[in-house]
């Protein structure tokens, strides 16, 4: 998406009502997360739409005519017919609408304007983002780090033109940046587009972009419910497409003026169905306009129960790096007894024999000299050992 959103307003900070309960966290499955989220990330915001209506602490609508120059052809409202939230889903319904009712009653065309130029904008859809309508911003993902991703299943109206999405929170478009997990062309299921807006040196409002495209089984995504995730870091912009790495933008190959390297540059999410509109020319092949007049595939857009012409999504949740504070107390560990090592018996003592002199001759014949008898030996008893107290087993 390439449009001005206007600068935000104010910021709020995280209520009950967009705080994380402690036991949410718990609740939801890490099943097909990317590793390093499921191992170092904690989630802090989501919405798993199980209610029976959109929940406006989080999420605000999108009204009226949106990127005019790029030549859309619907308006957004907050009618049920357009935004709902049943059976455990957010519906983004398109439907082709051509009158509407002025206040006085009477009917109108839908048309939007770009510059002096006004046109026909015969349908109606849904756009939720996480701002109200006038700029306050309900929840944006930190600019010093998340990972984002929804659940969603894309409608299959050939002019159709779905996206998961964010801008930046300081300043005005362009500058404040642009990050597209995906845009979407309904005729061709396996167009899932990633990219990257930051201003063009020389030319600040317009953008420079870095797009990439999603790889997996992109030709489901019409039939299956698929995530579509993007990790920010201080080096780099990440796409996922069911937990796996599809493109990366480095913070090193964006040129000029760089609003993802500022920190307090949060990302307000949106989540919107288009149609119609420049961006549906055919990637191979941009002058084949053939689905940028919806008008000329009404009938996708005319079924009662929104049959092909909605974007289901299961969930949005948003994870942040976990901190010291978040990581598990390692167990204490037992200081182990200290060693006691035996006393060593002492070693027996034999006395040096004692020494007598020898009698005096007497004149007579010597005798044999007598051998002195030594002494009994001091045997010294040795001291018992004593066994150390085994150390206490490591919990």
């Amino acid at each position: 998406m390439t449009v001005a959103m206007g600068a935000s307003v104010a910021v709020l900070p995280t209520s009950a009502a967009t705080a994380v309960p402690a036991n949410a966290e718990s609740a939801v499955s890490t099943a097909g997360l990317p590793s390093f989220v499921a191992r170092d990330y904690k989630m802090t915001f989501h919405d798993e739409f199980d209610g029976t209506k959109l929940d406006t602490t989080k999420w605000g609508y999108q009204y009226g005519c949106f990127d005019p120059a790029q030549r859309s052809q619907a308006q957004y409202t907050d009618s049920p017919d357009n935004v709902s939230v049943r059976d455990g889903y957010l519906n983004l319904t398109a439907r082709y609408s051509p009158m509407k009712t002025k206040w006085d009653g009477t009917q109108i065309p839908r048309t939007c304007k770009h510059g002096s130029v006004t046109y026909d904008a015969p349908f109606t859809s849904g756009m939720i983002t996480t701002k109200t309508k006038d700029g306050k911003v309900l929840y944006a993902a930190p600019g010093t780090g998340f990972y984002a991703e929804a659940r969603i299943k894309l409608p299959s109206a050939r002019p159709s033109w779905s996206a998961f999405w964010g801008t930046g929170t300081k300043g005005a478009y362009p500058a404040n940046g642009e990050i597209d997990v995906f845009e979407s062309k309904g005729y061709d299921p396996t167009h899932l587009m990633s990219n990257v807006h930051t201003p063009r040196i020389g030319e600040p409002t317009k953008t420079t972009q870095h797009q990439g495209m999603m790889k997996g089984d992109t030709a489901s995504s019409q039939s299956e419910f698929h995530t579509y995730g993007v990790r920010k870091t201080s080096d780099a912009i990440e796409f996922y497409f069911d937990g796996t790495l599809t493109h990366t933008v480095k913070m090193s190959d964006i040129k000029g003026d760089n609003p993802f390297l500022d920190k307090d540059n949060n990302l307000v999410l949106m989540l919107n169905q288009m149609v119609g509109g420049s961006y549906l020319a055919k990637q191979s092949n941009w002058s084949d306009k053939t689905y940028v007049d919806a008008t000329k595939y009404a009938d996708d857009y005319k079924n009662a129960n929104g049959a092909g012409a909605t974007m289901y999504v299961d969930y949005v949740r948003v994870y942040e790096p976990k901190t010291e504070a978040d990581k598990p107390a390692e167990p204490a560990q037992p200081t182990p007894a200290p060693s006691v090592t035996p006393a060593q018996p002492e070693p027996s003592v034999t006395p040096a024999p004692v020494q007598t002199e020898k009698p005096a001759p007497a004149p007579t014949s010597a005798p044999a000299p007598v051998q002195p008898k030594p002494e009994p030996t001091q045997s010294v008893a040795p001291v018992a050992p004593v066994t150390p107290a085994p150390a206490p087993t490591k919990p």
